[in-house]
């Protein structure tokens, strides 16, 4: 199944599907990521980052009343990497 299958697979899912998805996929990622030195090192200032998150906080506020709002999420963030 090729990338692009895969992902268009996901918009047939509901919320409770597409967080194990995730969290299997993080986990899978990460577990990958830690064979390998220095990988999983993360700059804080990373563009691709920075994009990914801009992305999840808008697709956050466009479901209000379905958990955090991105700007709940924002917050929070700033908050734990001030720290």
């Amino acid at each position: 199944m090729s990338l692009a299958e895969i992902e268009a697979e996901l918009d047939q899912l509901g919320p409770d599907e597409l967080r194990r998805v995730a969290l299997s996929s993080w986990s899978k990622f990460v577990e990958k990521e830690r064979r390998e030195g220095g990988v999983n090192e993360c700059d804080e200032g990373d563009p691709r980052l920075l994009a990914a998150l801009d992305e999840a906080i808008a697709k956050a506020d466009a479901t209000p009343g379905q958990g955090n709002s991105g700007h709940d999420v924002r917050v929070r963030l700033n908050e734990w990497t001030t720290r």
